[in-house]
């Protein structure tokens, strides 16, 4: 952020070190200088947790329900969301890190209640503790992606180093989103060698909602991506081919998870991820693989 010029939004991805990969997505940054335009961010539902640390100015957290206006925190964990409760406002400078983690990812490496985050955001440093802190300050200090990328893999790797095996459930939550929801949670309640009941209590309480919702937030937010970056396909093609019945049945579970209908959530992301959009649609981008960052965030 060194130039005062007017820069839109530029969204970077990175994978983490390949000992991670079961328990953290991608690596994002997040840079702009707005000048005297406001960035309004839209929040669907979303099918992971993160990490975000803001190193520019606070963003406003405006909620969908009611007129309360909020700012975030300079560490900020956010759990997994179900529907569309705010919306970012964000103006001036833009700078952030974020860490966004496999489904069972943030319960693995922290063992916290994940149930309890779900459709919240709280301080960091109240949830995970004061070694976010020291985090903070060391990916502040650094000056490069790469650089903080590094940093998150070296503090994450030693987390993982004192936690202890897990019982299927994180690798039944990555399927689930590596497959955009097609999935039959009875296979994969089998998988664990847990009964049903028993499988989808344990999802939830390491994922934070249970698996057939967790299957229709993952197909939603990879059927909404897969139109981002596809220009010329109808609704009526991704319907056909994320599994919806019809496409009035994508429109239910679009306005369920977004409280918009698919052309409008479409037109509100385009507009806060224009660049990285523009890329993908122009091949300066490459087509995503299942396991790719999404440019939904």
């Amino acid at each position: 952020m060194r130039s005062m010029e007017r820069q839109p939004p530029r969204i970077r991805f990175l994978t983490p070190d390949l000992r991670l990969r079961g328990v953290v997505r991608f690596y994002v940054q997040r840079e702009a200088h707005l000048g005297g335009t406001d960035l309004i961010h839209p929040v669907p539902a979303r099918a992971a947790p993160m990490l975000e640390f803001i190193f520019s100015d606070a963003f406003e957290i405006h909620w969908c329900q009611g007129a309360a206006i909020e700012t975030t925190p300079r560490a900020v964990v956010i759990g997994l969301q179900t529907h569309r409760r705010v919306r970012l406002v964000i103006r001036g400078i833009l700078e952030s890190f974020c860490v966004v983690f496999q489904p069972a990812g943030l319960f693995r490496l922290f063992s916290i209640p994940v149930l309890e985050l779900t459709n919240h955001d709280y301080d960091a440093h109240a949830v995970i503790g004061p070694s976010v802190s020291s985090l903070y300050q060391q990916l502040g200090e650094c000056n490069t992606f790469d650089g903080r990328a590094r940093i998150a893999d070296e503090f994450l790797l030693a987390v993982l180093r004192t936690r202890q095996n897990t019982d299927g459930i994180l690798e039944a939550g990555n399927q689930i989103l590596q497959r955009h929801g097609h999935v039959r949670i009875g296979d994969l309640a089998d998988r664990t060698g847990y009964s049903l009941r028993q499988f989808e209590r344990r999802f939830a309480e390491r994922i934070g909602v249970r698996p057939k919702l967790y299957a229709r937030i993952a197909r939603f937010e990879a059927a909404l991506d897969c139109r981002a970056r596809s220009q010329g396909r109808s609704w009526t093609e991704i319907a056909h081919a994320f599994g919806y019945y019809d496409q009035m049945h994508l429109i239910h579970d679009f306005e369920r998870f977004s409280g918009e209908t698919p052309g409008n959530l479409l037109t509100e992301v385009e507009q806060a991820h224009r660049a990285a959009i523009d890329a993908v649609r122009t091949g300066r981008l490459s087509a995503p693989r299942r396991d790719a960052p999404r440019l939904i965030l």
